[in-house]
């Protein structure tokens, strides 16, 4: 008798913010804007992809879903931007420390707001507690 595989149910949403995920992290990798801080993230974030492969990086940031849909439940009423474009390169330039290129690692960070369209503020917002 074949085993049954057990899958896990994710609503619509939550499959949204996991693409708006990828989306982002290949725009923050492919496009930076031209100021060093946006410049070094992208680096950064080559080397997790050359350190981890594609398919492994692509399942980390799938699994920072739950994560996201949490934090935008909290803003959502009072963020006047995008959710896909604004929103979601927000958090993750808040949110991941891209140091270890082994192990992308959410934490809690300051400042690294992202204008309209994704363009990252200066890193003297972004500071480790």
């Amino acid at each position: 008798m074949p085993e049954r595989i057990m899958m896990t149910q994710y609503s619509q949403a939550s499959l949204e913010t996991a693409a708006c995920l990828w989306e982002a992290i290949l725009s923050l990798r492919d496009q930076p804007v031209t100021n060093p801080d946006a410049l070094a993230l992208s680096l950064d974030i080559r080397k997790a992809f050359e350190a981890l492969g594609t398919a492994t990086l692509r399942m980390t940031v799938v699994g920072w879903t739950d994560a996201v849909d949490a934090a935008w439940r909290e803003a959502a009423d009072d963020f006047t931007l995008c959710f896909d474009w604004d929103f979601v390169p927000g958090w993750i330039i808040d949110h991941v420390d891209w140091s270890d290129p082994m192990r992308p690692a959410v934490i809690q960070r300051g400042g690294g707001e992202v204008r309209c369209g994704g363009e990252l503020v200066s890193a003297d917002q972004e500071q480790l507690p």
